[in-house]
Protein backbone atom coordinates (compact mmCIF):
# COMPACT_ATOMS: atom_id res chain seq x y z
CA UNK A 1 0.00 0.00 0.00
CA UNK A 2 1.57 3.61 -0.95
CA UNK A 3 1.85 5.92 1.49
CA UNK A 4 -1.01 8.60 0.25
CA UNK A 5 -3.54 5.46 0.00
CA UNK A 6 -2.35 4.29 3.97
CA UNK A 7 -2.56 8.66 4.85
CA UNK A 8 -6.52 7.85 2.78
CA UNK A 9 -7.27 5.43 5.12
CA UNK A 10 -6.31 6.75 8.10
CA UNK A 11 -8.18 10.25 7.66
CA UNK A 12 -11.33 8.56 6.05
CA UNK A 13 -11.49 6.63 9.37
CA UNK A 14 -11.41 9.43 11.29
CA UNK A 15 -13.80 11.00 9.78
CA UNK A 16 -16.37 8.26 10.39
CA UNK A 17 -15.05 8.29 13.86
CA UNK A 18 -16.84 12.33 14.23
CA UNK A 19 -19.41 10.73 12.32
CA UNK A 20 -20.70 8.31 14.62
CA UNK A 21 -17.78 7.90 17.50
CA UNK A 22 -17.54 4.11 18.20
CA UNK A 23 -14.70 2.32 21.14
CA UNK A 24 -11.99 3.66 23.23
CA UNK A 25 -10.60 5.76 20.06
CA UNK A 26 -14.38 7.39 19.96
CA UNK A 27 -14.61 8.15 23.61
CA UNK A 28 -10.94 9.95 23.23
CA UNK A 29 -12.57 12.02 20.43
CA UNK A 30 -16.12 12.47 21.78
CA UNK A 31 -13.64 14.18 24.81
CA UNK A 32 -11.64 16.18 22.40
CA UNK A 33 -14.53 17.72 20.66
CA UNK A 34 -16.18 18.35 24.01
CA UNK A 35 -13.48 21.06 24.21
CA UNK A 36 -12.88 22.43 20.46
CA UNK A 37 -16.74 22.67 20.10
CA UNK A 38 -17.32 24.89 23.63
CA UNK A 39 -16.84 27.91 21.94
CA UNK A 40 -19.30 27.57 19.16
CA UNK A 41 -21.66 26.04 21.77
CA UNK A 42 -21.78 29.24 23.50
CA UNK A 43 -22.69 31.26 20.21
CA UNK A 44 -24.94 29.26 18.89
CA UNK A 45 -26.81 28.70 22.56
CA UNK A 46 -26.99 32.62 22.75
CA UNK A 47 -28.49 32.62 19.71
CA UNK A 48 -31.12 30.10 20.28
CA UNK A 49 -32.44 32.36 22.94
CA UNK A 50 -33.59 29.39 25.34
CA UNK A 51 -36.95 30.82 27.79
CA UNK A 52 -37.24 28.62 31.11
CA UNK A 53 -40.06 26.74 30.01
CA UNK A 54 -39.39 25.54 26.55
CA UNK A 55 -38.77 22.22 25.50
CA UNK A 56 -35.28 22.14 23.69
CA UNK A 57 -34.30 19.01 21.48
CA UNK A 58 -30.62 18.50 20.60
CA UNK A 59 -29.02 16.91 18.18
CA UNK A 60 -25.86 14.90 17.99
CA UNK A 61 -24.68 15.64 21.06
CA UNK A 62 -21.76 14.46 21.66
CA UNK A 63 -20.30 13.97 24.85
CA UNK A 64 -23.22 16.51 26.38
CA UNK A 65 -21.00 19.00 27.53
CA UNK A 66 -24.21 21.14 26.51
CA UNK A 67 -26.87 19.41 28.51
CA UNK A 68 -26.32 21.20 31.90
CA UNK A 69 -26.49 24.52 30.01
CA UNK A 70 -29.57 24.18 28.24
CA UNK A 71 -31.40 22.54 31.62
CA UNK A 72 -30.44 25.45 33.86
CA UNK A 73 -31.19 27.69 30.70
CA UNK A 74 -34.91 25.79 30.40
CA UNK A 75 -35.06 24.99 34.21
CA UNK A 76 -39.01 25.02 34.23
CA UNK A 77 -38.51 23.16 30.67
CA UNK A 78 -37.47 19.63 29.82
CA UNK A 79 -34.26 18.74 27.59
CA UNK A 80 -34.39 15.94 24.81
CA UNK A 81 -30.88 14.68 23.23
CA UNK A 82 -30.31 12.44 20.31
CA UNK A 83 -27.10 10.76 19.37
CA UNK A 84 -26.01 8.36 16.56
CA UNK A 85 -23.41 7.17 19.15
CA UNK A 86 -23.89 4.49 22.14
CA UNK A 87 -20.44 5.89 22.96
CA UNK A 88 -21.16 9.12 23.57
CA UNK A 89 -25.08 8.49 25.22
CA UNK A 90 -23.19 6.62 27.53
CA UNK A 91 -20.49 9.22 28.56
CA UNK A 92 -23.44 12.06 28.45
CA UNK A 93 -25.13 9.93 31.36
CA UNK A 94 -22.25 9.07 33.24
CA UNK A 95 -22.02 13.55 33.03
CA UNK A 96 -25.52 14.40 33.44
CA UNK A 97 -26.53 11.53 35.64
CA UNK A 98 -28.76 13.80 38.17
CA UNK A 99 -30.14 15.95 35.75
CA UNK A 100 -31.71 12.67 34.54
CA UNK A 101 -32.07 10.96 37.05
CA UNK A 102 -34.92 14.40 38.08
CA UNK A 103 -36.56 13.44 34.87
CA UNK A 104 -35.46 17.78 33.54
CA UNK A 105 -33.24 15.76 30.89
CA UNK A 106 -33.69 12.33 28.80
CA UNK A 107 -30.60 10.67 26.42
CA UNK A 108 -31.03 8.42 23.99
CA UNK A 109 -29.60 6.67 20.87
CA UNK A 110 -30.71 6.80 17.28
CA UNK A 111 -31.65 8.40 13.70
CA UNK A 112 -32.54 11.73 13.78
CA UNK A 113 -35.28 10.76 11.20
CA UNK A 114 -37.92 9.52 11.81
CA UNK A 115 -37.84 11.31 14.93
CA UNK A 116 -39.91 9.74 17.88
CA UNK A 117 -42.05 12.67 18.41
CA UNK A 118 -45.61 13.96 17.30
CA UNK A 119 -45.74 17.22 15.14
CA UNK A 120 -44.85 20.72 17.06
CA UNK A 121 -43.69 19.56 20.18
CA UNK A 122 -40.28 21.56 20.38
CA UNK A 123 -39.92 25.22 21.42
CA UNK A 124 -35.88 25.18 20.05
CA UNK A 125 -33.74 22.73 18.42
CA UNK A 126 -29.91 23.18 19.04
CA UNK A 127 -27.80 21.36 16.21
CA UNK A 128 -23.83 22.19 16.51
CA UNK A 129 -21.55 20.13 14.03
CA UNK A 130 -23.66 18.37 13.59
CA UNK A 131 -25.64 19.18 9.58
CA UNK A 132 -22.02 17.55 8.01
CA UNK A 133 -23.65 14.12 9.14
CA UNK A 134 -27.29 14.39 7.91
CA UNK A 135 -28.60 12.27 4.92
CA UNK A 136 -28.43 13.76 1.56
CA UNK A 137 -32.76 13.63 1.15
CA UNK A 138 -33.24 16.17 3.39
CA UNK A 139 -35.55 13.77 5.86
CA UNK A 140 -33.01 14.58 9.26
CA UNK A 141 -33.92 18.19 8.39
CA UNK A 142 -37.20 17.68 7.39
CA UNK A 143 -38.21 15.58 10.61
CA UNK A 144 -36.49 18.89 12.44
CA UNK A 145 -38.89 21.51 10.99
CA UNK A 146 -42.08 18.87 11.83
CA UNK A 147 -40.90 18.43 15.57
CA UNK A 148 -40.61 21.91 15.85
CA UNK A 149 -43.55 24.62 17.05
CA UNK A 150 -44.94 27.40 15.17
CA UNK A 151 -42.65 30.10 16.08
CA UNK A 152 -39.81 27.70 17.73
CA UNK A 153 -36.18 28.56 16.53
CA UNK A 154 -33.65 26.10 15.43
CA UNK A 155 -29.93 27.18 15.67
CA UNK A 156 -27.37 25.83 14.12
CA UNK A 157 -23.38 25.64 13.95
CA UNK A 158 -21.33 24.75 11.02
CA UNK A 159 -17.82 25.19 10.30
CA UNK A 160 -17.72 26.19 6.61
CA UNK A 161 -16.76 25.10 3.91
CA UNK A 162 -14.05 27.21 2.88
CA UNK A 163 -12.42 26.03 6.13
CA UNK A 164 -13.56 21.83 6.20
CA UNK A 165 -11.93 21.65 2.94
CA UNK A 166 -8.81 21.65 3.73
CA UNK A 167 -9.47 18.97 6.31
CA UNK A 168 -8.09 15.93 4.96
CA UNK A 169 -10.72 14.02 7.21
CA UNK A 170 -13.38 15.87 5.90
CA UNK A 171 -14.43 13.36 2.82
CA UNK A 172 -17.58 13.15 0.73
CA UNK A 173 -17.79 9.75 2.37
CA UNK A 174 -18.19 11.12 5.82
CA UNK A 175 -19.41 14.83 5.88
CA UNK A 176 -21.01 17.17 3.70
CA UNK A 177 -19.75 20.87 3.66
CA UNK A 178 -21.53 23.74 3.79
CA UNK A 179 -21.52 27.15 2.64
CA UNK A 180 -23.78 30.19 3.81
CA UNK A 181 -25.91 29.52 0.36
CA UNK A 182 -25.96 25.57 1.26
CA UNK A 183 -27.12 26.18 4.75
CA UNK A 184 -30.14 28.53 3.55
CA UNK A 185 -31.02 25.92 1.00
CA UNK A 186 -31.20 22.45 3.19
CA UNK A 187 -33.43 24.80 5.48
CA UNK A 188 -35.51 26.26 2.96
CA UNK A 189 -35.78 22.17 1.83
CA UNK A 190 -36.84 21.57 4.96
CA UNK A 191 -39.97 24.29 4.75
CA UNK A 192 -38.02 27.13 6.85
CA UNK A 193 -39.08 30.60 4.79
CA UNK A 194 -35.82 32.30 3.36
CA UNK A 195 -37.16 35.52 5.18
CA UNK A 196 -37.02 33.89 8.35
CA UNK A 197 -33.51 32.41 8.22
CA UNK A 198 -30.54 34.44 9.78
CA UNK A 199 -26.70 33.28 8.87
CA UNK A 200 -24.05 35.29 10.88
CA UNK A 201 -20.07 34.10 9.91
CA UNK A 202 -18.16 33.68 12.74
CA UNK A 203 -14.41 34.04 13.15
CA UNK A 204 -12.53 31.21 15.52
CA UNK A 205 -9.20 30.78 17.06
CA UNK A 206 -7.18 28.98 14.32
CA UNK A 207 -8.31 30.25 11.34
CA UNK A 208 -11.61 28.92 11.62
CA UNK A 209 -14.32 30.92 9.35
CA UNK A 210 -17.68 29.33 11.10
CA UNK A 211 -21.43 29.84 10.63
CA UNK A 212 -24.20 30.44 12.95
CA UNK A 213 -27.34 30.20 11.73
CA UNK A 214 -30.93 30.71 13.37
CA UNK A 215 -34.40 30.20 11.74
CA UNK A 216 -37.85 30.81 13.00
CA UNK A 217 -41.17 28.63 11.88
CA UNK A 218 -44.11 30.09 10.71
Amino acid sequence: MSIEAGAHRIWTAAGRQLRRPEGSFGTMIGRLMAVVNWKPYGMVIEALSVGETDHVLELGFGAGRSLATLCRLAFRGKIVAIDHSEAMVAMARRRSKALISSGHLQLQAGRFSPLPFDAAVFDRILLVNVIYFFDNSGDDIAECHRVLKPGGRIAIYATDKATMEKWPFCEGETHRLFGCDDVVDLLVGAGFGETDIVVDAVDLPLGIRGLVVTATKR
